[in-house]
């Protein structure tokens, strides 16, 4: 048998190093130290990886950005609150809040996302409902609402409670919407900014706890959160080329590295693909009674989900109104595409005729039986 010749070695090492560095996604997946967490696409919902994501745990102090988004939905960022004696005498970490002492609910929040002053939690949920337990109830509520079903909150804080659970995919469910709001996103940005606690003169500096804001590129949340039972949690956000990621790692040894490097391989590892086209007839509908017998029904809009060179399993569910009544107008809705990847819904988007469709001159009752008696002189 011939030994390979030097040429043959060095096409075939030209071949391996072409196959290594010119691969569409070279980056390699990133180790992470925890056993449960999620990368998720702030645009979509899109879910890019995960482990154990579903399984129910303890998230700490990650609880405070639910507390903060049910806050603003039920008080307004002026209003004036009173700490309780009860709020007083919350377990660390607390702020030092006293009985009768009074703050608006902007600081409140502020202190809360920023340094997770469960005093303050517990400020804003008796504020709000005039009991802890009745606020959690809410809170609750509106996890079901968003779609993280597997969330239960028992106190405003995060702190150790025997019913208090969420899961990482609900974690960055939550995050998601609440970054949606203009304040929140704001203040779980920022590194450092000043409080007005009652018991001083001078407002104090407070620096955020996540330390993800100065350590990588485009960082711009969200929540930190530590208890024995929970571990070290993070929810992290960062946002490059307009696009925004969200990590969140539970009980995890190193939750800063876990979460930069699933950020850095959610923007490097990933590329956008065209799964609804709005330019593209997604179906032709047949209808009776109009100058034109068919309607072109189109997207909406344009849908991109993002692959890393495995495709995920998309599935699209349609409901569309067959029984149509003429005329119909351009872009009229007739109907609706539901987009799921690996069986988690991610998008609806209306289905619109692509043309106009004036009423013909007979009835469309009559049309359908002029073309029945047409089909049986037919045959």
């Amino acid at each position: 048998m011939k030994k390979p010749t030097s040429k043959y070695l060095q096409v075939v090492l030209f071949v391996l190093f072409c196959g290594w560095f010119l691969t569409p996604n070279a980056a390699a997946a990133p180790q992470v130290n925890s056993r449960y967490y999620c990368l998720m696409e702030g645009k979509t919902g899109q879910v890019l990886m995960g482990k154990n994501q579903d399984e129910k745990r303890p998230v700490a102090s990650t609880t405070k950005i639910m507390t903060a988004l049910v806050a603003l939905e039920y008080a307004g960022l002026d209003e004036i609150a009173t700490v309780s004696r009860n709020a007083q005498l919350t377990p660390e970490y607390a702020f030092d809040l006293r009985e009768g002492q009074t703050l608006t609910i902007e600081e409140l929040i502020k202190v809360a996302l920023m340094r997770s002053a469960n005093d303050a939690a517990v400020v804003l949920a008796e504020h709000i409902t005039g009991d802890e337990r009745f606020f959690a109830h809410l809170m609750s509520k509106k996890a079901w609402v968003l779609g993280a079903v597997n969330t239960h909150f028992e106190n405003s804080s995060g702190l150790p409670s025997a019913n208090s659970y969420s899961t990482a995919y609900d974690m960055a469910l939550i995050s998601r919407f609440a970054i949606s709001h203009d304040y929140i996103a704001q203040t779980v940005s920022t590194i450092q900014s000043s409080f007005k606690h009652p018991s001083y003169n001078q407002p104090l500096t407070i620096t955020n706890s996540n330390r993800l804001l100065s350590s990588l590129q485009g960082a711009d949340g969200i929540k930190t959160g530590t208890t024995n039972a929970a571990g070290r949690c993070l929810a992290a956000s960062a946002t490059r080329d307009q696009r925004q990621l969200i990590a969140v790692c539970l009980k995890s040894g190193n939750r800063f590295g876990d979460g930069a490097r699933l950020l850095e391989y959610g923007f490097s590892g990933y590329m956008p693909v065209k799964v609804i086209d709005r330019q593209v007839l997604f179906k032709t509908v047949k209808i009776f009674g109009g100058e034109n017998l068919n309607i072109d029904l189109y997207p909406a809009r344009t849908l991109y989900l993002w692959y890393d060179g495995e495709q995920p399993d998309i599935e699209k569910k349609v409901i569309l109104d067959y029984a149509i009544k003429l005329p119909v107008q351009k872009d009229e809705s007739l109907g609706m595409v539901s987009v799921y990847a690996n069986g988690r819904y991610i998008d609806s988007i209306a289905l619109v005729s692509g043309q106009t469709v004036k009423r013909g001159f007979w009835p469309q009752w009559l049309n359908r039986l002029i073309k029945g008696k047409t089909d049986l002189l037919a045959e």
